[in-house]
């Protein structure tokens, strides 16, 4: 064989992917001359699984194992495996090799499952150990605040804590004490309010109903007899309102002016928070320590309803 017949097989070799591609490798070369080129060509298993496909057009299962016998196959894994023998089961007709891909089929499948396994746990390590960096960081935070008069700083801790329904810190963070701080900047000092308190006053319903769960007194006064109840009636919005009678809390509690959730509600023209207390029982002939009632301190929108619908007279 000359040298120039050499190096043509050796260029064929390097570029049999372009015959592959185009579907006539076994149409252009005799059976001779494809052992050699396949001697020395370095295929891909998916190049090495068309070329077994197509070759069952043009030439006989025999045939095919003269022609590839000493063909280079680049193998990466077990699915490359067990594509190979599959495909020179069917093309070649080795029925017996059935039973070593089965097994083989059976190893990858374990060896996947495990793998799966594997990337599951170390990925749940991970969000454990992301999970304790971040619990020792908020302890550490507990801690601070704890010592600390900043009462919006505190505050705002809390309420992220609720949003983010950390129930384990929010315990923590009740246990040691953060929703006793009080205000202590501008008027409300003097009312000595705490966060639970200040939440009310504020209408923030998921702060108020995490220090409750987490074992805040639902009654608590300030240094004015102020409840939750009463000053969450402050606000238009009836929720925080219905969560504290749910609960339990004394719909009925006066401060120092003797003035009830109803009275201050209707005092600050809270039509929808006055509904409820009303359908809830609250006493309508409720007077404070001045002569106050629930229509007299009422202003337009709760005046017009307690006089239109509920049939109440002004003196």
């Amino acid at each position: 064989m000359s040298q120039g017949i050499i190096q043509n097989f050796e260029y064929i070799a390097a570029h049999i992917c372009d015959y592959i591609k185009e579907n006539n490798f076994f149409d252009v070369f005799e059976i001779e001359d494809i052992k050699k080129i396949l001697k020395i060509s370095n295929l891909t298993t998916n190049d090495f699984i068309a070329l077994v496909q197509q070759s069952h057009q043009t030439i006989k299962a025999n045939e095919l194992y003269i022609c590839i016998r000493n063909t280079n196959i680049s193998i990466q894994n077990m699915e490359d495996v067990i594509s190979v023998l599959k495909s020179l089961k069917k093309y070649m007709k080795l029925e017996m090799l059935n039973g070593v891909i089965d097994f083989l089929d059976h190893k990858e499948k374990e060896t996947s499952d495990q793998n799966e396994i594997n990337e599951e746990n170390a990925r749940l390590r991970a969000e454990i150990d992301e999970d304790d960096n971040k619990q020792k960081e908020i302890i550490s935070k507990i801690a601070e605040l704890k010592n600390s008069d900043d009462f919006e700083r505190v505050y705002n801790f809390l309420d992220e804590l609720s949003s983010q329904e950390n129930q384990k810190m929010m315990l923590r963070a009740c246990e040691e004490g953060l929703w006793k701080k009080k205000i202590s900047s501008g008027s409300l000092n003097r009312a000595e309010r705490n966060i639970l308190l200040m939440a009310c006053q504020r209408g923030n319903l998921k702060l108020v109903k995490s220090l409750i769960e987490y074992g805040c007194d639902k009654d608590m006064q300030d240094k004015y007899k102020a409840t939750p109840i009463i000053l969450a009636s402050w606000n238009p919005n009836p929720e925080i309102v219905k969560f504290l009678i749910s609960v339990g809390a004394n719909k009925e509690a006066k401060d120092n002016m003797g003035r009830t959730a109803l009275i201050w509600a209707s005092f600050f023209d809270n039509l929808e928070v006055v509904k409820y207390l009303i359908s809830v029982g609250c006493n309508k002939g409720a007077i404070d320590n001045k002569g106050t009632t629930v229509l007299t301190a009422a202003k337009t929108k709760v005046r017009n309803y307690l006089i239109s619908e509920l049939g109440m007279k002004s003196d």
